[in-house]
């Protein structure tokens, strides 16, 4: 898990990141009744995270979305966020969240032949996670007139999408107990000759945000929210796991210091499977699933605060932010 330290470089870095937005956002507004300035939000969001990848999963064969989730593996996230409104009823915001995804076999239910094949493999691995991203969000209610005091006057659903960039750093648990990252090990053959297909990958990449909210004003300037934000990647390696076959442990004594290699032909194979007296790279058992890329999505609770009080327009009128 992260450390306090880490955490608190994490958020340090979070909130320089979000300031840095704010000011440059305070530089560039005009002094009028419209600025932007006078319609900024700043909040900050607490909740679960769940990986979508080849390790773990829930019954049948590995999906996209919520039919695979294992709440076993469930991790923890915190964000932290800036919200600016050019338009009543569309904002755009800035954002940093820090978390934890992971995966483990062991917990496959068995009750499927891809269960039973999962639960066989026996790998894991978890990672934390650094995100920094920008999202546009809709608000379709500040379209619709509400008599003031209504309940549709203070709930303000809404819909989100972005882009940004994440980090993420594969590690699995040695027999010592250590968490080795995964990477260096090049378990895949990942940059070997023998294995060209097998590329070598970067840790931090590029995704794509979409997802779903509800915010509840309590008064016109305090609001608390939840929402579901689902991250599509452009990688299947976040739990270093995708190719197709195991490779043999021989080639990391070519491309690895001895202690590296010792350590990889430990954490490269870790399958229960009845081999019949072979090796694992010269069987058909598929290591990963390289036409699917990995992905996750938290489920967070938001606290917020507008940061300039504008009176109570929002209370009155959705129509008018």
């Amino acid at each position: 898990m992260t450390s306090p330290i880490r955490f608190l470089k994490h958020l340090l870095k979070a909130l320089t990141i979000i300031s840095a937005c704010f000011y440059s956002i305070l530089a560039f507004s005009q002094p009028t009744n419209n600025s932007w300035l006078k319609k900024m939000e700043i909040g900050t969001s607490i909740g679960p995270q769940f990986f979508l990848g080849d390790l773990g999963g829930s019954v049948g064969a590995g999906s996209a979305f919520v039919k695979d989730i294992d709440l076993q593996e469930t991790r923890p996230s915190i964000g932290f966020y800036l919200n600016t409104h050019p338009l009543d009823w569309f904002s755009i915001r800035a954002a940093a969240q820090f978390g934890v995804v992971s995966g483990n076999d062991v917990h496959a239910p068995t009750l499927s032949v891809n269960d039973i094949f999962r639960y066989n493999r026996n790998l894991h691995f978890r990672s934390g996670t650094q995100e920094y991203y920008v999202a546009l969000a809709l608000y379709p209610l500040q379209l619709i007139p509400a008599r003031e005091g209504s309940l549709l006057n203070h709930l303000q659903p809404y819909g989100i999408v972005g882009a940004g960039l994440f980090h993420f750093n594969p590690k699995a648990q040695d027999i010592d107990g250590s968490w080795v990252a995964l990477r260096p090990l090049r378990l895949e053959g990942q940059g070997f000759a023998e294995y060209p297909q097998s590329k070598p990958y970067r840790l931090t990449q590029f995704n794509i945000n979409s997802g779903l909210g509800i915010k509840y004003y309590i008064n016109s300037s305090l609001y608390i929210g939840v929402e579901l934000l689902y991250r599509k990647l452009f990688t299947d390696q976040v739990d270093n796991v995708s190719a197709s076959f195991y490779i043999d442990p021989s080639t990391f004594d070519t491309y690895l210091s001895p202690a590296d290699a010792t350590r990889a032909k430990r954490l490269y194979y870790q399958g229960k499977y009845d081999l019949g007296g072979l090796a694992p790279y010269q069987t058909d058992f598929p290591r990963g699933n390289p036409a699917e890329n990995d992905a996750f999505f938290s489920q967070t609770i938001h606290i917020g605060k507008r940061l300039f009080q504008q009176g109570d327009r929002r209370l009155k009128c959705p129509a008018h932010y």
